[in-house]
């Protein structure tokens, strides 16, 4: 009796039909899910860099500003999508983060914000504007965040859906 191991081609055909099936049924969640994921860290970045500054102000007890990047210097705009950084007013950078990339979008106010070393947030506007957008550009349905900052200069960060 002759015992036999191993896979026929036409089991093997077979087996890779479906998986190819269910890796075209997988595939567009797969993205969707990357991209809501990929939204989500950057409103966290940005909440670490606004949870950043205020430490650093009361820690070293001085001005700290956080503004929309333009290479190492700041910049004013609602495009915060070029990345923002941390410095010492008037002194020294503390920190940088990179543009966001892809097809999401950052937008907040324009101008820089400044914490002051009792931590309380600094600026020339109405602080009700201090509010910051993370989205998927076209997102309709999908996932966004929105980043408050009060007076008192304090991080709150909402989950919401496009409209």
């Amino acid at each position: 009796m002759r015992y036999s191991r191993g896979f026929t081609l036409i089991e093997l055909l077979i087996t890779l039909s479906i998986l190819a099936i269910l890796l075209a049924i997988a595939a567009p969640s797969f993205r969707d899910l990357i991209q809501s994921n990929r939204t989500q860290t950057i409103a966290n970045d940005l909440t670490t860099a606004l949870q950043f500054a205020r430490s650093e102000a009361v820690k070293r007890g001085v001005n700290v500003d956080i503004c929309r990047r333009n290479g190492n210097t700041c910049a004013n705009s609602t495009d915060w999508g070029n990345g923002w950084l941390v410095k010492v007013n008037g002194g020294a950078l503390l920190r940088v983060w990179e543009a966001v990339g892809g097809q999401d979008t950052v937008t907040g106010p324009n101008e820089t914000l400044t914490y002051r070393p009792s931590g309380l947030l600094t600026k020339a506007s109405n602080a009700a504007d201090t509010t910051f957008t993370v989205a998927f550009s076209n997102c309709t349905g999908k996932p966004q965040y929105s980043i408050a900052l009060t007076a008192t200069g304090r991080v709150t960060s909402a989950k919401g859906t496009c409209p």
